[in-house]
């Protein structure tokens, strides 16, 4: 049966206006695991320059990523939906977001002649500069008969709501800090490991959607990196485990993270090498928050508890062509790659383009 119109008089419109807000708060994290679905790990970064030989002494890079999503991926696989109740009665919709992200990582790093269980110490820094963008929408939506009178309204409402959340954020980013141990194995193989510790230094708002910084939390990531060198080619693949403390600004904790960069290069000359690239993103542990330390009214301004999201844990594969230019047998090398991403869950899925300049110092 569905209800007269009437039912629905201007009396009721802000009512409406307040759940539609929610419902927007909602569909923007409904689909996401990870705070705001990022995590602080740039999936892809690892590429021809994991199975570079590494010698003592002071090394540059600069990585340059566009990445682009027009798809947000749900726990089944397919498009993203969230769903609330206005006046008791059940509305869903699928939730679209436009994700763009551009950033330059910018990373020294040095290795010793000092030695530890048989490899070079040494210490890394990357300082990452950081654009992001996103604009979210809602469509499809499916309202419960009874609400056919209003649904309008309803949907009018929601999406102003969703667009209001629309923001674009340039800065600073969260700043990575690692000692590092080398080891050369032989003449075809090398091995690294890196015990980073990511710290809160980048631009970054609780209420915006967009931001160059992941939170106030700090992220643990070690990581363990292998290479293997052979006639003409080479095999490479980083291993990285991040594990979270709770962002304080928000109450959100980011469940841990697991990922891994791959890469299988072959050398079509005496400097080019070509080939495939990737990575794969699983998390380990489900999303949670905690709203208890903050007032009632900072917990309306953060969207109140986003209980859709408890449970939801995200993953992603990718893959895509790249061409390495090394120059004089290692002057520098210049890597460029396109990547595309597939079978996600509870994150966008889209596709990056890196560009890489290593050089020695």
């Amino acid at each position: 049966m569905v209800c007269p119109r009437s039912q629905f008089t201007p009396n009721t419109a802000a009512p409406i206006r307040a759940a539609a807000l929610a419902m927007a708060l909602a569909a923007a994290t409904a689909a996401h695991a990870a705070d705001n679905g990022l995590q602080r790990y740039s999936p892809g970064v690892g590429g021809s320059d994991m199975s570079s030989p590494i010698v003592p002494g002071w090394y540059g890079q600069v990585a340059i990523v566009s990445y682009h999503a027009s798809k947000l991926k749900g726990n089944d696989g397919n498009a993203a939906r969230g769903g609330t109740t206005v006046s008791g009665l059940p509305v869903s919709y699928q939730t679209d977001l436009h994700a763009d992200a551009r950033a330059a990582l910018n990373r020294i790093t040095y290795i010793s002649t000092e030695r530890l269980l048989g490899g070079n110490l040494g210490f890394t820094v990357m300082i990452p500069l950081v654009q992001r963008k996103a604009d979210l929408s809602v469509s499809n939506f499916t309202l419960h008969p009874a609400l056919a009178g209003s649904a309008g309204a309803i949907t009018a409402n929601v999406s102003a709501a969703a667009n209001a959340q629309d923001s674009k954020a340039t800065g600073l980013g969260d700043i990575e800090l690692s000692p590092v141990i080398h080891w050369e194995i032989g003449d075809h193989q090398s091995a690294s490991f890196a015990p980073t510790i990511v710290v809160p230094t980048g631009d970054y708002e609780a209420t915006r959607r967009a931001n160059p910084g992941y939170g106030n939390f700090f992220t643990f990531r070690p990581s363990f990196q292998y290479a293997f060198i052979g006639d003409g080619w080479d095999l490479a693949g980083r291993a990285v485990l991040s594990f979270n403390t709770r962002n304080k600004d928000n109450g959100y904790f980011s469940g841990h993270m697991f990922n891994f960069d791959w890469q299988a290069m072959a050398f079509v000359s005496e400097d080019v090498r070509v080939g495939l690239q990737g990575y794969f993103v699983r998390q380990l542990s489900a999303d949670t928050q905690k709203l208890g330390g903050f007032s009632t009214a900072r917990q309306a301004e953060l969207g109140g508890y986003k209980a859709m999201v408890d449970g939801n844990k995200a993953s992603v594969n990718a893959a895509g062509p790249a061409v390495a230019w090394i120059r004089n047998g290692g002057e520098f090398m210049l890597e460029g790659k396109l990547m595309r991403e597939f079978n996600a869950r509870n994150r966008t899925e889209g596709q990056a383009f890196w560009l890489t300049l290593s050089k020695p110092l």
